[in-house]
């Protein structure tokens, strides 16, 4: 994976508390054939009246994805990550992640997760919402705020995970 660019974002998908690995990718589908079969799957049993995979597609008309609290509960699926990613997700801003889940994004580089007190709804469905790596900002429902600090973890994220972090520090 490559090094992730500054700027960050898309249309937002709502999401309430506590969704667990398990909805964001399903056991019953595994194994997973490939990443486009994983995409496919990704949310498929969230309760929403809008899909977050249209039927017949592998890509999100989301890019990102705002939710509630403890998002990514449940067990310690690396593939949790990867469908939501493999479908077209850079972000997703919460009031709380399982700790396991966090660390998955930033440790595959795959998804940008971003802690925030919100209070926003299922109406930001389809609101633009953007993270700007470089300026430390993000703005959602028209409203900037500062990005969190990631410390060491920024550094993981943007070289693509931690597998592409530790090469580059080794010169490889």
């Amino acid at each position: 994976m490559s090094a992730r660019p500054p700027l960050l974002g898309g249309r937002a998908f709502f999401c309430g508390d506590f969704v667990d690995t398990d909805v964001m990718a399903p056991g019953r589908f595994e194994p997973y054939a490939d990443a486009e079969q994983l995409a496919r799957a990704a949310l498929i049993d969230y309760p929403s009246d809008v899909p977050f995979i249209e039927p017949g597609s592998s890509r999100s008309n989301y890019g990102v994805i705002v939710a509630g609290e403890e998002f990514g509960c449940g067990s310690s699926r690396e593939t949790a990550p990867m469908a939501l990613a493999y479908a077209g997700v850079e972000v997703i801003v919460a009031r709380s992640f399982a700790r396991i889940f966090f660390r998955n994004c930033i440790n595959m580089g795959l998804i940008l997760p971003v802690h925030f007190e919100h209070s926003l709804d299922a109406s930001i469905l389809g609101a633009e919402v953007w993270v700007d790596l470089d300026a430390c900002w993000f703005e959602v429902a028209g409203q900037r705020h500062t990005l969190p600090d990631y410390g060491p973890l920024s550094q993981i994220y943007r070289a693509g995970g931690l597998t592409a972090y530790n090469k580059a520090r080794r010169g490889h």
